[in-house]
């Protein structure tokens, strides 16, 4: 199935979901706090852009997040509707690696981290522990 075919499925599949809910697109949409346009868009599977040009939708994991949570769906099953990875590929162990942590953390920035490539995700590892060796050298 192509991506845009997958996006009106997924559409569909997210009308349902409301519609067993007993919500009228409005109040999924406040729900969720997004605009009622970015739940129509979700839900047709494309939106207009400039010029009539017809897009996918690409919703961030945050608003991926609020609407699973609309319609007290768990997050992974929004984003296996979409074809998203539901679990992050983990980083190649290193010295400074924290592979072993628990990635599952809900947070937002948890799941920005976890839209990142591995490289990126390492990336930010090592400014995050450089960071961290900073705040300690000037505590001590």
């Amino acid at each position: 199935m192509d991506e845009s075919q997958q996006w009106v499925e997924f559409g569909r599949w997210l009308v349902e979901q409301r519609e067993e809910r007993g919500l009228r697109r409005r109040d999924a949409a406040r729900r969720a706090k997004v605009s009622e346009s970015l739940w129509r868009d979700l839900e047709t599977g494309r939106k207009e852009a400039i010029g009539a040009i017809r897009l996918l939708p690409n919703p961030s994991a945050e608003v991926l997040e609020r609407v699973a949570g609309a319609l007290e769906l768990p997050l992974e099953d929004v984003l296996a509707r979409i074809g998203r990875p539901t679990r992050p590929a983990r980083p190649s162990a290193g010295p400074s690696s924290h592979a072993s942590r628990n990635e599952d953390d809900g947070s937002l920035l948890a799941v920005k981290l976890r839209r990142l490539s591995d490289r990126d995700r390492a990336l930010v590892e090592r400014v995050v522990d450089a960071m961290l060796e900073l705040e300690h050298d000037h505590r001590g």
